[in-house]
């Protein structure tokens, strides 16, 4: 590998600070707070600069939501090098959202209006966690009653069903049966449910100080 050359290594350093920035803005004020111009501002150019590295705000927030995708995988992954577990990936999510709940809205909330993240630019940092968690059930291995509901001929699961799922999966490289597939969601919609419903507070007051209780017993009530 080639050193990088001055040149190149100013536009990386630039990059990286327009991203802290945006990342700031949107801790800030959330999508709204973004704003290409105070960047500028604040990186002390003038805004034509700035689209030399970013060329919209579309652009923008699919760096945004790679980075944020990005930093929780990170988040996950050192919580599994300490305590390879399903708690571990899902408590590890859930700090990660307490200490950034505008950047969770970002890539788990509410759909950004007018806005469609480019799948070349967003699959793969989007589905770390959750080919980890892929992983872990597949290692664990599924309860009986789960692959057995799965492989029954009454199952109202098929493969046209499971389809979609089976190519994503195939796609990042994970061969899995249709038992895993069908846990690896339920444990997933599970983690993604509950941490935002405490981020959005859907589930009203008086979690404060409970909400690792709260993911702990979800987990454990899934036998995970």
């Amino acid at each position: 590998m080639t050193d990088t050359t001055p040149r190149q290594r100013a536009r990386l350093e630039t990059e990286a600070q327009i991203t802290a920035i945006g990342n700031r803005m949107v801790d800030e004020g959330g999508v709204a707070g973004l704003s290409l111009r105070a960047i500028a501002r604040e990186l002390g150019v003038v805004s034509s600069a700035v689209y030399r590295y970013v060329k919209s705000r579309d652009e923008l927030l699919t760096i945004l939501i790679r980075d944020a995708f990005t930093k929780v995988a990170d988040a996950v992954d050192a919580a599994l090098a300490k305590d390879h577990s399903v708690p571990a990936l899902a408590l590890s999510m859930l700090d990660w959202s307490r200490r950034f709940p505008n950047r969770w809205a970002l890539i788990y909330g509410t759909p950004v209006p007018d806005y469609e993240a480019p799948r070349q630019e967003t699959v793969v940092p989007g589905t770390r966690v959750m080919v980890a968690l892929t992983e872990l059930i597949a290692e664990a291995g599924v309860p009986p009653a789960t692959a057995s509901a799965v492989g029954s001929a009454e199952s109202p699961l098929s493969a046209r069903a499971l389809g979609p799922l089976r190519e994503g999966l195939d796609e990042l490289g994970l061969e899995c049966d249709d038992a895993v597939i069908v846990r690896t969601l339920s444990v997933w919609v599970a983690i993604i449910g509950a941490i935002s419903g405490l981020r959005f507070g859907q589930f009203g007051p008086g979690f404060d100080d409970l909400e690792d209780d709260l993911v702990r017993t979800l987990i454990a009530d899934l036998g995970a």
